[in-house]
């Protein structure tokens, strides 16, 4: 009898972990190629956003702080996730982190104030995204504006639905064509080259606190992000390899896309009092002709 219960539990618990391992195979994963773009993607997607930078915080400061704020800010934060996701490769990443650590109270907040910071960042890109479309339609207004960035977040969330496979094509396409038009500007930019893109450093009689305190705190939101993607971490093929790899490659592609797009500009064009949201669409159009500002 006793032999029958312990042949009766193996083959039970043989068929449960079967049936597991089956369920962690139908899993679609996302390979290394794809999880690059997909973390830049979140991380950076393109220079877009810093412009206000340049003319709060003046030329040569939002240079110095993108070529500084990566090893005082993500650089780090990089590096701890990299690690942390190696020990611990489980779905909710960050979340399980700040639980295993602090208990239930921290853990909770912790995905409390991300989901909510989520909610309130993906609003503030689909708006990014209508105000530059309103470069080449200048009708959107009003009630446009606000359909056209629902639309996007509705969008973006049905490919998030789909899987973590669809989410990493979609981005891979998104950011090679975003990317490309970038790499042309950065090679008009230095072979336009006429002005000094460090001077001035400051604005002129320009507002302390706008010059330190406001360009500082959006090159931080600017570099923010590298350990979200540890809460997919289980979707990820190899996150032990795969995760630190991916960072390793992102951070310094991160930092050449605000960087050399940005130094390129203002070498070919010097009018840096003149940049606003959407700028580098401008600075396309003025260094390489209407054809590439479109």
């Amino acid at each position: 009898m006793a032999t029958a219960a312990t042949d009766a539990t193996l083959i039970s618990l043989a068929a449960t972990s079967t049936t597991a391992t089956a369920a962690k195979s139908v899993l679609r994963k996302a390979s290394l190629f794809y999880f690059v773009w997909v973390m830049f993607s979140y991380t950076t997607a393109g220079p877009f956003g810093l412009e206000d930078q340049v003319s709060t915080s003046g030329p040569g400061m939002t240079l110095l702080y993108h070529l500084v704020i990566p090893f005082f800010w993500c650089i780090p934060v990089s590096l701890v996730a990299a690690e942390l996701t190696s020990a611990m490769p489980v779905q909710g990443g960050f979340y399980r982190w700040v639980r295993a650590a602090f208990g239930d109270f921290w853990g909770f907040l912790a995905g409390w104030w991300n989901w909510s910071a989520s909610f309130l960042l993906g609003g503030v890109y689909a708006v990014l995204f209508t105000d530059y479309l309103r470069i080449w339609f200048p009708q959107i207004t009003g009630w446009k504006h606000y359909v056209i960035s629902v639309g996007l977040v509705a969008v973006i969330a049905y490919v998030n639905v789909r899987g973590i496979q669809m989410v990493g094509k979609f981005a891979t396409a998104l950011e090679l064509f975003i990317l490309l038009p970038i790499l042309i500007l950065v090679v008009l930019g230095l072979l336009h080259w006429h002005h000094n893109p460090f001077v001035p450093f400051i604005p002129p009689n320009g507002p302390p606190f706008k010059v330190f305190g406001v360009g500082l705190a959006l090159g931080i939101w600017l570099y923010s992000g590298y350990e979200q993607l540890s809460t997919v971490a289980e979707e990820v093929d190899n996150p032990q390899r795969n995760y630190p790899i991916a960072l390793a490659i992102v951070v310094p592609l991160s930092i050449a896309t605000y960087f050399l797009p940005t130094l390129a500009s203002l070498a070919a064009l010097g009018n840096w009092q003149d940049w606003h949201t959407g700028y580098f669409s401008d600075a396309a159009r003025l260094i390489g002709g209407p054809w590439f500002g479109q």
